[in-house]
């Protein structure tokens, strides 16, 4: 497989519209990706958070990124999708199931595949699994390393990180081009120093609020995005781009900073349950189907979101 280089920026972990009955939300797709396309780098489906994508079945995830290429036809932006199961066994036909999908598909789109091995195997071994990955993959990988998502299993494995030394190892592979990495800022610089030998590997913080506080060069993947994709577009190219004609005048710092400010205190209302929190916001303005469990404090939850909402229309 050729390397592909992941995008740098916002990269929007969509919550999964839903029907009643189960199946994908294809006009709430739509919908929902027509409102964070012009100012994302990438799509994040069926995530392990915001997309709710540990319940998704192979064919659930197969119609999600039909629908999603669909949908964005027109102004494509690259899509990203979790293809990571409760074994090896069914990630591998996950991925299998989403391969034989993007080969039917007539037109080539930026595809990479997210996978969090932890969640399933060891680290002893996960270079020869991604061997066999990448041989047959139509796309390449995004690790993910994630130590509370680890945790929260029934029975996690030994480790809740990847280790440095396996990290080493894999970045040397053309088939995988990035992280998105949640964890202790130590293990960030180790992951850091692991990668120097590939330039082009992105390391994506999986941490909304540590990337707020602490910007990495590659990007963020963000819930919050769903709801302000202006105000995080703008505060992630403030972030991650040099100013290079003057522009960081002192009103122009304090917007920025505003604005992050209000993208913090959003964060704290919608991460006790983001897909709820999120999807109950979004289909009060008619872009999704209500969440099937519906926040707490439903009325004050909104009421504190549309206040701080303010910040879209000045992004």
């Amino acid at each position: 497989m050729e390397a592909l280089t992941a995008p740098r920026g916002l990269i929007v972990e969509l919550v999964t519209p839903l029907e009643k009955g189960g199946k994908i939300d294809g006009r709430g797709l739509e919908r929902l990706l027509a409102r964070v396309s012009s100012f994302v780098q990438g799509v994040f489906l069926a995530g392990p958070r915001a997309g709710e994508g540990t319940p998704l079945s192979p064919g659930l995830r197969v119609d999600l990124l039909k629908q999603t290429i669909l949908a964005m036809d027109q102004h494509p932006v690259p899509v990203f999708v979790w293809i990571t199961q409760e074994s090896e066994d069914k990630t591998r036909e996950t991925l299998l199931a989403l391969d034989e999908a993007v080969r039917a598909h007539q037109r080539r789109v930026g595809l990479f595949y997210v996978d969090t091995p932890l969640y399933y195997h060891s680290n002893r071994g996960l270079p020869d699994l991604y061997r066999e990955f990448c041989a047959v993959a139509e796309a390449p990988f995004i690790l993910h390393n994630d130590p509370d998502l680890i945790a929260g299993l029934a029975t996690p494995f030994k480790r809740n990180n990847i280790r440095t030394a396996v990290l080493k190892e894999l970045v040397g592979f053309n088939g995988i081009s990035g992280m998105i990495f949640s964890g202790s800022l130590d293990r960030a610089h180790n992951y850091q120093r692991a990668c120097r030998q590939r330039p082009d590997f992105r390391i994506y913080d999986g941490d909304e609020a540590r990337f707020l506080d602490h910007p990495s060069r590659s990007g963020v993947v963000s819930m919050g995005a769903n709801l302000a994709p202006a105000a995080w577009g703008k505060i992630v190219r403030s972030s991650i781009q040099a100013s290079t004609n003057g522009a960081d005048y002192p009103d122009r710092l304090q917007q920025i900073w505003e604005t992050g400010d209000s993208l913090r205190r959003m964060r704290d209302i919608y991460a006790a349950a983001p897909p709820s929190i999120i999807k109950d916001f979004l289909a009060e303005r008619g872009i999704v189907e209500p969440p099937v469990h519906p926040p707490e404090n439903r009325e004050e939850v909104r009421t504190a979101l549309r206040e701080l909402m303010a910040i879209e229309s000045v992004s």
